[in-house]
């Protein structure tokens, strides 16, 4: 479950992202977020895997505040969250399955890195 509680980001040079947001999304629920440019939807899903830190307000994602992550404990919790960005950041000379499974190289042995195995 995510929960945004009171949810704000404001930028440093004073542009608000997200203003008082409160959204409770279920295990299992689809959801669609739509709107303008600069409506605040990526901000809002960069929030939940910490890429932006919110201002103020309280962000959980099955029951851990997102807020209190770092170092670490924040690189185990993203490799659970799944997300493709705008500019896809993939390795456009590979399959795409390889991008994919590239986020498990940080848990393999180097050997098994460099075997391939």
């Amino acid at each position: 479950m995510i929960v945004f509680d009171h949810v704000s980001k404001v930028y440093p040079n004073g542009t608000v992202g997200l203003d008082d947001v409160n959204l409770t999304i279920q295990d299992g629920e689809f959801v669609a977020i739509i709107g303008r440019s600069g409506a605040g939807k990526s901000t809002l899903l960069r929030a939940v895997n910490r890429m932006h830190r919110i201002t103020s307000g309280t962000l959980t994602v099955n029951g851990t505040d997102v807020s209190t992550l770092s170092g670490k404990v924040l690189r185990q919790f993203r490799r659970g969250i799944g997300m493709v960005f705008q500019s896809f950041n993939l390795v456009t000379r590979t399959t795409v399955i390889k991008n994919v499974l590239s986020a498990c190289v940080p848990d393999m042995p180097f050997w098994r890195v460099l075997l391939g195995a």
